[in-house]
């Protein structure tokens, strides 16, 4: 069988990359002699990083200026036309095209003909050619424009398969009129992967992890974008130095190669401060990471994490760390309610920094209660994602590829 595995792949987060990995593993374990093939926008990272086979998302652009021209002159329908045509083709030489996790249902930062229509031609193609198409603990929502939401809703009808990493992604499709009746859900794929050599800190050890996240808003031409920015660095920058004042050291942790011009910005606020070195030690550390290992190891250093991102939020409970949640989108929200922690969480844009400081406190004092919280539930999470392999290790055992020939369609 030949499985296309779809999404935003190799492009430097972390947490999509881990998705990644996590349905690579399950597949060598399951389907062994099943050919594999990453479809995705920087197929050179993921053939590296992954060892597997691997192709660009979309057709390389037009290669003169006069092409170029035309087609922006056209609305860029010649290349939309020629992405779908490529889409199409290439659609052809998979028997299923499985979603590996991530926030594949979202318009986050982006518009209509940017991640919604891709997902769009490509699950249209794999429909077409009668593929099936699996959603796999894919996270949902919100989807601000109606062209958005009707390619995304399009997407999740032309799936076979559907499971969701929290309710609410299924609540919420359940809103835009998709019949979930069918749906399932289970944790965040991420939590499949070993946790490898977890080094929990002696409880006297006063190290914060603080997530750092370029954000701007969830839109991305937000006219209040370097608002929204500079205000939450302004906050953070707070935070770490009464975090500081109260004795912790820090170590900034990112889960995107587009957050570290946050990390720099933020290390230069807090640079001229006179809390930042005792004894000659620097007392804010960062360290570029480029996968989640790497995340991981920076988070085996902390005791407590307060983050953004949602992965980095992922792998401080899959290290049992005690974490608080300044979120953006309801999936942090989620995800903390179902490990108990729902009382930890604040949206990034309305952070409150007293009501942080409290949460923090609260945190720290508890966290040995807390950490076994954590341990609970990610005993039971990878409970429910075992049932899940199950599952899917049935359907793909059961499926018979279908192939067709260009003169039979249409």
């Amino acid at each position: 069988m030949k499985i296309g595995l779809f999404g935003l792949f190799g492009c430097g987060n972390s947490g999509n990359d881990a998705s990644l990995d996590s349905m690579l593993i399950f597949l060598r374990r399951f389907r062994p002699d099943d050919s594999i093939t990453c479809i995705c926008p920087n197929p050179e990272a993921v053939a590296r990083d992954h060892g597997v086979s691997s192709i660009e998302s979309s057709p390389a652009g037009f290669a003169t200026s006069i092409s170029r021209w035309m087609d922006a002159l056209l609305w860029h329908l010649p290349r939309r036309i020629m992405g779908m045509w490529y889409a199409f083709r290439s659609a052809r030489t998979v028997d299923i095209l499985v979603v590996p996790g991530t926030g594949f249902l979202d318009d986050f930062q982006d518009n209509p003909f940017g991640w919604p229509f891709m997902a769009f031609k490509w699950c249209l193609a794999a429909w077409i050619w009668r593929r099936k198409i699996f959603l796999v603990s894919i996270g949902a929502g919100p989807i601000r424009h109606p062209l958005s939401r009707f390619f995304l809703v399009s997407v999740a009808r032309m799936a076979s398969y559907r499971s969701y990493r929290d309710k609410n992604s299924r609540q919420f499709m359940q809103s835009l009129g998709l019949d979930v009746s069918d749906d399932r859900v289970y944790p965040d794929i991420v939590f499949s992967l070993p946790a490898g050599s977890e080094r929990y800190p002696a409880n006297d050890l006063r190290v914060v992890g603080v997530g750092v996240m370029s954000y701007f808003g969830w839109l991305k031409a937000n006219v209040n974008g370097a608002a929204i920015y500079q205000t939450y660095l302004q906050k953070l920058e707070a935070f770490i130095a009464w975090l500081l004042d109260q004795g912790y050291d820090i170590r900034l942790l990112t889960g995107d190669v587009g957050d570290w011009p946050a990390v720099e910005d933020l290390r230069k606020r807090i640079a001229s401060s006179d809390a930042i070195t005792h004894s000659g030690q620097e007392r804010v550390k960062a360290v570029r990471t480029i996968d989640l290992r790497g995340l991981m190891d920076e988070i085996n250093q902390t005791s407590a994490v307060v983050v953004t991102r949602y992965h980095n939020l992922v792998s401080a409970l899959k290290l049992g760390r005690p974490a608080i949640s300044i979120e953006y989108s309801q999936k942090n929200q989620a995800l903390m309610d179902e490990m108990g922690l729902g009382d930890f969480c604040q949206h990034i844009e309305d952070l409150d920094l007293e009501l942080l400081k409290r949460q923090f406190q609260r945190m720290f004092d508890d966290r040995v209660a807390i950490r076994s919280q954590i341990l609970g539930a990610n005993a039971d999470f990878r409970q429910r994602l075992t049932a899940q392999e199950n599952i899917l290790a049935d359907r793909l055992g059961g499926l018979k590829p279908v192939y067709i020939s260009h003169a039979t369609v249409g």
